[in-house]
């Protein structure tokens, strides 16, 4: 028995388009891995000012005892947790930044053929700037909790 070979053809517009649907299965994995690792940095960050925190509640204290109103608590830790995702962040875009230009070969099967794909890292300026925006994004995510717990914190809670 012979077994029959089935052939398609495609133009080439066609074959690029379906190309692209493996683009967006790759598109769709790095969303879904980038919401993991923002949700996690979030955390990371909301663990740290809980515990700067709960290292400096006297020092809430005092300042609320000298005047300070809830806001300037709010925001003086909110700007903490903004810097240490800035710091983070800069770090992470010029290790980010060494890998620009790396490439990964990959061979794909379907549809009766393979094909071979070449993915480039691009590292540019829009992709920088997205990486900050979203570090940031988590920092004030991560250090808004912990930031109006130190806000409801009256002055003799926070000195006992």
């Amino acid at each position: 028995d012979y077994t029959k070979a089935t052939l398609s053809s495609y133009t080439e517009a066609k074959y690029f388009e379906k190309l692209n649907e493996y683009n967006l299965v790759l598109l769709y994995a790095i969303v879904f891995v980038t919401a993991i690792m923002a949700v996690g940095g979030a955390f990371g960050v909301m663990n740290t000012m809980f515990a700067a925190i709960s290292q400096r509640t006297k020092d809430i204290g005092v300042l609320r005892l000298m005047g300070y109103g809830r806001r300037h608590i709010v925001m003086s830790f909110l700007l903490e947790a903004m810097v240490i995702g800035l710091i983070g962040g800069v770090i992470g875009c010029a290790l980010g930044s060494i890998c620009d230009g790396w490439t990964a070969t990959s061979i794909l099967n379907g549809g009766g053929s393979s094909k071979t794909v070449v993915l480039r890292l691009t590292v540019d300026a829009a992709v920088l700037a997205a990486g900050l925006l979203l570090t940031l994004l988590m920092a004030f995510v991560g250090g808004l909790i912990p930031a109006v717990n130190a806000m409801r914190l009256t002055a003799l809670e926070a000195l006992r």
